[in-house]
């Protein structure tokens, strides 16, 4: 029974797309059973579809949606069109410069046996530049977390599309004291 759905914002980065998705692919069927994964292509210059032609994603559950028109910081309707087409309790907001090694891919299914209002957030190793000012620090929007709780957090604020920098600030102010966010300094994303 699948568990969690990786939600993908995906914006014209074509070769970390593939590094993602290439990713997923080369992970265990054990664990790839309990996963499905969301690509929202926010209408980039080639689209996801596109972009991953040449890969076997045949062993992955895979769903790609694509925005028609290109808004300036569009985040916040993409994190939300990927929670609505979520078929699992729990997802993964993903950013593009995050990825899930497969140590951490284990780890999550983990924390969803944690009760409804539980947030989990996770440090980024940058295995290329230890000295990186990212480096074992929270990344400000990566999370997981059940979709229900999401929703009740209200999703993100689609007011903000146009405007950079606001979207993670206003969804994690909306969230006090709906969600418990528990930091896993321990588990990271690379």
């Amino acid at each position: 029974m699948k568990k969690i759905t990786i939600n993908l914002s995906f914006y014209n980065q074509d070769n970390i797309l593939r590094e993602h998705v290439i990713g997923w692919t080369s992970w265990s069927k054990e664990i790839l059973k309990y996963y499905s994964f969301c690509i929202v292509d926010d209408c980039s210059k080639n689209s996801a579809i596109d972009v991953l032609d040449n890969i076997n994603i045949s062993n992955i559950d895979l769903s790609i949606y694509r925005v028609k028109k290109d808004l300036f910081c569009n985040i916040a309707g993409v994190r939300n069109l990927s929670a609505k087409m979520c078929r699992t309790e729990w997802m993964m907001m993903l950013d593009m410069d995050t990825v899930i090694p497969l140590r951490l891919s284990t780890s999550l299914l983990e924390l969803c046996k944690n009760p409804a209002g539980n947030c989990f957030k996770f440090n980024r190793r940058v295995p290329r530049n230890p000295f990186h000012n990212k480096n074992n620090r929270a990344h400000p929007a990566v999370c997981l977390l059940r979709v229900d709780d999401y929703w009740n957090v209200g999703g993100s604020d689609e007011d903000l599309v146009g405007n950079y920098g606001q979207t993670d600030p206003i969804f994690w102010y909306r969230a006090e004291g709906k969600l418990k966010v528990n930091y896993q300094k321990n588990m990271y994303l690379d």
